[in-house]
């Protein structure tokens, strides 16, 4: 019965936090809007004053012009200067304000994509919250079953290497609205508790651009890659590199392919730990043999307890298969929607199986 009442008060708090991220996402919009409409008749102000300091420039050029002595020409060409600089000076706070309203045009778009994405995947979590009210008896047996008859898999951990296994790790959050520096640190948590722990060398790229990625090719020379931030529509969305603002790029899988190509060391796995990157995914496979990627929208916490378990898992000498298995337990332990275990799904050429494909190797004495 507590257990029950536990599942209850964390499928409410997940609710509470989606629903949390939504209206956020929109206060944010309506924020936005309202700034543009402010930004405009500010515009349209500044547009006014110089319009109207033009003209009586022009008006005492005119009188210069007209004047009857040099006393008077002198004074009105001074007043004429005067209402330029007042013209020269309307137009500057003109010009900057087109530049923050082409800003808050960029930041409503990606506000509209990042509501749009938080709202589909409210439905997503409505439909599947109906559908397993209909199928609970039935999933409850299955779930009797899968528990009466565990499978176990002995991998054969292949021969030692004398190197590392080496990560990069790319982190993109333009939009500061997912935990991927809690991700990272909790990857590293779960890293120095893993028994072949020396053997995992985590190589961090905050606010990663496309750059980082071709530099880190070169400089880590990566056994796995993984990216951590937004995606979706067969591409990743990356930081833009800007320094004065918050800027971002979107890197398509056609682009990805031909940068993790390019290189005389190409790494084994590629994982993908963004919403909606597992569609169109397949085109990397000439690339990297093996690819993880989420098959719809997932939850920062879901993806912080994937990676966790995951790379403590790598680290333990497990398979790439059985570290996917446990990062799933893992986030079905934590109580998150059933339906949440199913996002992170693999792809790999035929003639690999991740089953057997070990990436720590562990030197036997």
């Amino acid at each position: 019965m507590a257990e029950a009442q536990y599942g209850l008060e964390q499928e409410r708090n997940t609710r509470l936090l989606r629903m949390s991220m939504t209206d956020s996402h929109r206060r944010e919009l309506a924020r936005l809007i309202e700034k543009e409409a402010s930004l405009r008749k500010e515009l349209q102000r500044h547009g006014a004053d110089s319009a109207k300091a033009n003209e009586s420039a022009h008006r005492y050029a005119d009188q210069a012009r007209r004047a009857s002595n040099i006393s008077s020409m002198q004074g009105a060409m001074r007043s004429s200067q005067r209402e330029t600089d007042k013209a020269v000076q309307a137009g500057n706070k003109a010009a900057n304000v087109t530049n923050k309203l082409a800003d808050n045009a960029r930041a409503q778009a990606n506000r509209r994509r990042w509501l749009e994405s938080s709202e589909k995947s409210d439905r997503q979590a409505q439909d599947r919250e109906a559908e397993k009210r209909r199928q609970k008896e039935k999933a409850h047996l299955r779930e009797i079953a899968r528990l009466s008859a565990p499978t176990v898999h002995f991998v054969h951990i292949r021969p030692p290497e004398p190197e590392k296994l080496r990560v990069l790790y790319l982190t993109a959050n333009p939009g500061m609205d997912l935990r991927t520096d809690t991700e990272v640190r909790q990857v590293q948590q779960s890293l120095r508790g893993a028994k072949y722990r020396d053997l995992v060398a985590i190589e961090q790229r905050p606010a990663a651009t496309f750059q980082d990625l071709i530099d880190g090719l070169n400089d880590v020379r990566p056994h796995v890659i993984h990216f951590s931030g937004h995606g979706g529509g067969e591409s990743l969305l990356m930081d833009g590199g800007m320094l004065e603002t918050a800027s971002e790029r979107q890197v398509s899988f056609q682009l990805l392919v031909k940068a993790l190509d390019a290189t005389d060391s190409p790494s084994t796995l590629l994982v993908l730990n963004a919403c909606d990157t597992l569609d169109g995914a397949d085109v990397i496979l000439p690339a990297v043999p093996v690819v993880i990627a989420m098959s719809d929208s997932v939850l920062d916490l879901a993806a912080i307890l994937f990676a966790q378990q995951f790379y403590a898992a790598l680290a333990s000498g497990q398979s790439i298969g059985s570290a996917l298995k446990q990062a799933k337990v893992a986030i079905e332990a934590a109580m998150i929607d059933g339906a949440a275990t199913e996002l992170p799904r693999y792809i790999a050429r035929d003639d690999v199986d991740i089953s057997t494909l070990v990436l720590v190797k562990v030197q036997e004495h």
